[in-house]
């Protein structure tokens, strides 16, 4: 088990971040160090000050009062990669031009429930019209939100669209390509994804489910991504990155 600690004091980094305009690059306690995360999940500028700060104060009580996970089974992908049970793609159009696709293998056996909700999304080609909603340059890019261009909600293939716990959060991010699955401000998953830029991203570790990871070429193509101009504070796109098509191998 660990300590609930450090996950309280980055909450309550980002509450006086929001709040009074103040921001940590970094926060340790007990030897772990918390940096800082790209905006993965739903506790966003986009939401409000004070919509924010309801949330973490909110998230910040959920925290205390629930038992952490253990991790005796943390895998590290560099030394003991994960089996690839399935093999999907997504066509992508940057800047307006050019086709480019991104084959990603998924880790059915390590994540049961939640590959089979992101293998059903992209084998419907249920991501065809949305696009990449946020690019962070060497740390992800995020996209799936089905039903929601702002990337603030998503709809899994689950129980009518409804979100999800995802299966565990056992896969470090210690491999650029890593697929992780976007989180809510309730800790449940729907369609979202997001793509690690470096081989080192500890932020997301404990935080985010990896479900898979871009195999061949295709970390190209989300080197390109990473590189188009993008507008603050939501770090969009300033001409749209859209999947034209996705579906199975």
């Amino acid at each position: 088990m660990y300590s609930t600690t450090p996950v309280l004091i980055l909450l309550l980094s980002r509450f006086i971040h929001s709040a009074y305009g103040f921001s940590f690059n970094s926060v340790t306690t007990s030897g772990i160090t918390i940096q800082s995360s790209p905006a993965c999940d739903d506790d966003d500028v986009e939401f409000g000050r004070r919509a924010f700060v309801q949330s973490t104060l909110a998230s910040a009580f959920l925290v205390a009062t629930t038992t952490s996970p253990a991790h005796a089974s943390y895998i590290d992908p560099t030394t003991n990669p994960p089996e690839i049970t399935k093999r999907v793609f997504i066509d992508v159009l940057i800047n307006g031009k050019g086709e480019y696709r991104i084959e990603i293998g998924l880790f059915g056996e390590l994540m049961p429930r939640t590959v089979d909700n992101f293998a059903k999304l992209f084998e419907s080609n249920a991501y065809a019209g949305t696009d990449f909603y946020r690019v962070l340059s060497d740390f992800s890019i995020q996209g799936g939100a089905i039903g929601d261009p702002s990337g603030k909600t998503g709809q899994s293939s689950l129980d009518g669209g409804k979100p999800f716990e995802p299966d565990n959060f056992n896969l470090k991010h210690t491999k650029e390509g890593l697929v992780s699955a976007v989180r809510g401000l309730d800790g449940r998953i729907d369609s979202r994804f997001f793509i690690n830029c470096k081989d080192d991203a500890g932020w997301a570790d404990d935080r985010y489910a990896a479900f898979g990871i871009v195999l061949g070429n295709g970390m190209d193509v989300v080197k390109r991504i990473e590189k188009v101009p993008v507008k603050p504070p939501k770090n969009s796109p300033l001409n749209e990155v859209r999947i034209l098509k996705s579906g199975a191998l």
